[in-house]
């Protein structure tokens, strides 16, 4: 009786001691498995959060070569306030005649589940009485097209030649949009603009005026680039060349690639432009494929307007660099030299942008 209780005694301790080790692994675990799962649900949102951002990079850097007239940028970067949530932020510029000028900087907020690609910078204020439009944050004058045959008058600006008014700006580097009385091509512009002032960049115009005057990137266009001896299509073939010659060999000798296509190249301020837009066409398909941030308005006649379709319908319509049209261009220069185009029949409109004092130190291209 004695020995059965004491055995029973001893496999009930056995039995805790073993529930108590089965409970201790069970515990451990538990822990390990829930860290795990935290480990990886901390990776999974921060790849999440670090999508988005990418996102917006990739929207910016497309959106930047199709829009906002005469504005680089020189640099970019990630922002974070959180762990996932930042701003993407970046710094840019205007070219007035080779002199830098500060202008808004390009940020979006994004988080794990979205980011607003429009950007704080694109929306714009009326000012002067209705003749200028203004960034919201730094208050930058930006140079503003019209459309020679707006929809919604009641919405308008009117047009403005401001050409005449840059007498009174003596010792100035300035900024002009100049509006055309028809759509020209590349080649018709080239003979229009004097020498001793910058092409900077070329509209492709648009339907509607309330697309424009609302925000920068609805205005679409390309920055003018003379030393581009390459096209898209050529450029695309080079670096497809080089890119099979480095997959067969890694320490392949690619100088000959180069060289051919160097061979090709035909520079002149004319094909430099041509070759400009063909990059303009492709990097504007890109966009259409993001197939996001675009913009719609309606016309007192009820009828709707896309920036989407203002789009493709133009890159279907103006295929050919060589024939291609355009309704505009940024034109830079000192205040003196745009004298020559007072009173030009093929001017509908001009309007002054930034503008700069010219320093001892200041290098214009011009």
């Amino acid at each position: 009786m004695e020995l059965n209780m004491i055995l029973s005694n001893d496999f009930e301790k056995i039995a805790k001691r073993r529930k108590n080790r089965s409970l201790v692994r069970n515990s451990i675990i538990s822990l390990i498995i829930s860290i795990l799962v935290l480990s990886v649900s901390y990776v999974g949102l921060n790849r999440l959060s670090s999508q988005q951002g990418k996102k917006i990079q990739d929207y910016f850097s497309i959106i930047s070569e199709i829009a906002y007239p005469n504005v680089s940028y020189s640099s970019w970067g990630y922002y974070p306030s959180s762990q996932f949530t930042g701003v993407f932020r970046s710094t840019r510029f205007k070219d007035i005649d080779g002199i830098e000028v500060p202008f808004e900087s390009f940020e979006v907020n994004y988080s794990l589940w979205s980011a607003r690609f429009g950007g704080s910078d694109s929306g714009l204020k009326s000012g002067d009485q209705g003749q200028s439009l203004y960034t919201h944050r730094n208050h930058n004058k930006v140079p503003l097209f019209f459309v020679k045959d707006p929809i919604g008058k009641d919405y308008s600006m009117k047009p403005t030649q401001d050409i005449p008014l840059l007498k009174q700006l003596p010792n100035q580097a300035v900024e002009v949009a100049i509006t055309f009385n028809k759509p020209y091509t590349l080649k018709e512009i080239q003979k229009v603009i004097p020498e001793n002032l910058k092409i900077n960049w070329i509209w492709i115009g648009s339907d509607s005026d309330l697309l424009i005057e609302n925000s920068l990137a609805n205005q679409f266009g390309f920055h003018a680039n003379f030393d581009l001896g390459l096209s898209a299509q050529q450029q695309n073939a080079l670096n497809k060349e080089v890119e099979q010659a480095l997959a067969k060999n890694k320490d392949a000798d690619i100088k000959a690639i180069y060289q051919k296509y160097e061979k090709k190249q035909k520079i002149s301020p004319l094909i430099g432009m041509e070759n400009s837009y063909s990059v303009f066409k492709e990097n504007a398909q890109k966009y259409l494929a993001l197939d996001h941030d675009f913009s719609t308005t309606s016309a007192n006649n009820g009828k709707v307007y896309s920036t989407q379709k203002q789009l493709k319908e133009y890159l279907k319509h103006n295929s050919d660099p060589h024939t291609a049209r355009f309704a505009g261009l940024i034109v830079t220069g000192r205040s003196e030299h745009f004298k020559e185009l007072e009173n030009k029949d093929w001017i509908f409109a001009s309007n002054i942008g930034e503008s700069v004092e010219i320093k001892p130190y200041h290098q214009l291209t011009k």
